[in-house]
């Protein structure tokens, strides 16, 4: 199986080049990055572990019903934990994900603060927010 962390390309955006550019994003202790095509987890970083941000894509993707939502805000158990995670998520283009997860007691301004610069970021690689 190859690794989403370094080398699964997707498309025309490259996991690696992803993944170097979140490695710039500052992250608090419980939280977690995902960019997600689909159910397919491109890469991530963070607080989970990589079976935890694969579940976390697959039920996004599930989840994700209304293709004019411009961001979604909800809660998710994980799979064989006890705890609830916040978890952030926005539409990019082509079909990819911007996937933010934090504890199910974080406030959602630090949250949202780090995604504006994630933002920011994909829109370097290519894949920023999909046109209104």
């Amino acid at each position: 199986m190859t690794d989403p962390q370094t080398s699964q390309p997707a498309g025309d955006v490259d996991a690696v080049v992803l993944r170097n550019l979140l490695q710039h994003i500052p992250l608090g202790p419980a939280q977690t990055i995902i960019i997600a095509r689909g159910p397919q987890l491109l890469t991530y970083r963070g607080a989970l572990k990589q079976v935890e941000a694969l579940d976390v894509a697959v039920h996004v993707e599930q989840e994700w019903r209304d293709s004019d939502q411009t961001l979604r805000v909800q809660f998710m158990h994980l799979p064989l934990s006890p705890l609830s995670r916040l978890v952030l998520t926005y539409p990019l283009r082509d079909g990819y994900r911007l996937i933010l997860i934090d504890s199910e007691d974080a406030a959602l301004e630090p949250l949202r603060k780090v995604s504006n610069q994630l933002l920011g970021v994909l829109e370097v690689a290519g894949i920023g927010r999909k046109p209104l």
